[in-house]
C-alpha cells in the first residue's frame, strides 16, 4: 500500500488550514496513494493558551468536501483534530475519510498533554479537552492500523497492546514541541517499531505556527518519520510542509517476525 504523510503548519484558521491540506491533496495526485495521513491539529491549531478551542462536528462541510475528494479520487484521508462529540464533549480526535463509506471517527487521545517544561509557559490539555478511553484498530484494503497521537507515543502500555494484536502500522499524528523534539521523537518512533516489529507511520507539525489575528506564537518540531518494522528510518521530512510516500508491504513485516518471533515468547 503506498501512503503519503503530509507535515502541515497549522494555525488557528480553519478555512486557511483546510485550503492547505486541500493543497496538499492536489499534489499528492500525482503518486497516487492509497491513503494521506495528516498530522494532529490539521484544521485547528490553538495558538493563544487562553483561546477557545474551535471543534468541529462530523457534518461540517469540510468532511462533506473532503468526502466528495475521496470519492472522486478514490484516496482515504486520515486528519486528527479537535472535535465536538457525544454529549458535547470535545475529544482530540483521528477522523478517517475513505471512498464511498461515511466519515468516521476512529479514536480520541487517551493520553492528554499536561506538562511544565522549564522556561516555557505549562500546557494543560485536560483543561479543554475530554480524555478518550480505548485503543483502536481499524482496517483498509487488507491492512490493520493501530491508532495514536502525539503524547501517547511516551505510554509503552498502548504500543504493547497494538503489538500483541499485530497489527501492520501503527499512526502517531503528532505536533511534538522542539525541545522535546530533539530529545525523544525519533527515538521513541523507532522503538515503538522495533518492539512491535510493524511500521510507524508520524506526520507532524512543523515551524513557526503564527496567528493571523493575535500574532500568539507556536514552534512544532517537525521531522515526520515512516519507521519500517526493522527500526529503519524510510522516510525523514524535516524543516518544510509538504508530502512523503512510503510503500509498506506485508512480506516485510512477516521478514522481520520470522527472524525475531516475539510474540511466540512474550511472557505478559
Amino acid at each position: 500500500m503506498k501512503i503519503g504523510l503530509a507535515q502541515l503548519n497549522s494555525i488557528d484558521d480553519l478555512k486557511e488550514n483546510f485550503k492547505n491540506i486541500l493543497n496538499l491533496i492536489e499534489l499528492a495526485k500525482i503518486e497516487k496513494p492509497d491513503l494521506i495521513i495528516f498530522p494532529e491539529n490539521s484544521l485547528y491549531f490553538r495558538l493563544e493558551t487562553e483561546a477557545k478551542i474551535k471543534a468541529i462536528r462530523l457534518d461540517d462541510l469540510i468532511f462533506v468536501d473532503l468526502q466528495k475528494i475521496s470519492d472522486q479520487t478514490q484516496m482515504a484521508f486520515h486528519l486528527t483534530t479537535a472535535i465536538e462529540d457525544y454529549d458535547k464533549k470535545v475529544f482530540n480526535t483521528s477522523v478517517f475519510i475513505q471512498p464511498g463509506k461515511p466519515v468516521m471517527i476512529l479514536y480520541r487521545k487517551i493520553h492528554l498533554f499536561d506538562i511544565n517544561l522549564i522556561d516555557q509557559k505549562p500546557i494543560r490539555e485536560s483543561d479543554t479537552f475530554a480524555y478518550g478511553a480505548t485503543p483502536n484498530i481499524f482496517e483498509y484494503k487488507g491492512f490493520r492500523f493501530g491508532s495514536s497521537i502525539c503524547y501517547d507515543i511516551r505510554f509503552s502500555e498502548l504500543y504493547s497492546f497494538y503489538a500483541k494484536e499485530q497489527v501492520d502500522a501503527i499512526l502517531v499524528p503528532a505536533a511534538f514541541l522542539v525541545k522535546t523534539g530533539i530529545a525523544h521523537w525519533e527515538v521513541l518512533l523507532r522503538a515503538r517499531a522495533i518492539e512491535s516489529q510493524c511500521y510507524v507511520l508520524a506526520p507532524a507539525q512543523v515551524g513557526k505556527h503564527i496567528s493571523p489575528v493575535t500574532g500568539s506564537m507556536r514552534e512544532t518540531y517537525g521531522n515526520t518519520l515512516a519507521v519500517d518494522p526493522w527500526g529503519q528510518v524510510l522516510q525523514k521530512k524535516v524543516a518544510e510542509t509538504g508530502v512523503v510516500f512510503v510503500d509498506i508491504q506485508k512480506s516485510e513485516i512477516a521478514a522481520v517476525r520470522g527472524q525475531i518471533p516475539m510474540n511466540n515468547h512474550r511472557r505478559l
